[in-house]
């Protein structure tokens, strides 16, 4: 047996054993969190979810992108920026995911309730949660991040948000948003 599909094979078969400890716990988590619950049917399969994984690397690399960080006490702004994208994102044929279960599983389903529920969702994973379009020229990650800096020998700390978007036309709305709440 080669060494790089004894390794892929390795690979697979830690995603099935996350799968098979997680997702259970998991869906019922964010499906108590989001207040519906979510069926077992929007959850890709493995072999979807690896392909899936394969089409975000091969994205354009120059896509447009836009980043921007607020403060935990402005999540109020924060929301209203995000919000823009509502539309899009209850698409029900979005991608949901989240930074520890990403080679795991993706959810197919409607992601607006990320905006609503952006707290709870960083909080159940304790850490950053994706959302893409369908077809994959548009995405989003939402991360929580320690800000520090030192100033005049005093160290700050403060808790952010942080929206990262990608693709013309989300980059655009949020673009938008964030010139009309600033």
């Amino acid at each position: 047996m080669k060494e790089t599909s004894r390794q892929e094979r390795i690979g697979y078969l830690r995603q099935q054993q996350e799968r098979r400890h997680f997702l259970g716990d998991f869906l019922m988590a964010l499906s108590k969190i989001i207040g519906k619950e979510i069926p077992e049917a929007a959850v890709l399969k493995l072999e979807e979810t690896n392909a899936a994984t394969d089409k975000l690397h091969q994205r354009e690399s120059q896509a447009p992108t836009l980043r921007f960080t607020f403060p935990f006490t402005q999540v109020e702004k924060f929301r209203e920026i995000f919000s823009s994208l509502k539309p899009d994102l209850s698409d029900p044929d979005s991608y949901f995911a989240t930074a520890r279960f990403f080679n795991s599983f993706f959810l197919r389903l409607d992601s607006s309730f990320a905006v609503d529920k952006l707290e709870e969702i960083i909080e159940l994973d304790s850490n950053t949660f994706y959302i893409f379009h369908k077809d994959f020229k548009n995405g989003l990650s939402v991360d929580s991040n320690e800000e520090k800096w030192t100033e005049n020998g005093k160290t700050e700390y403060v808790w952010t948000y942080e929206l990262s978007v990608w693709g013309k036309e989300w980059v655009n709305k949020i673009h938008l948003a964030y010139n009309k709440h600033t």
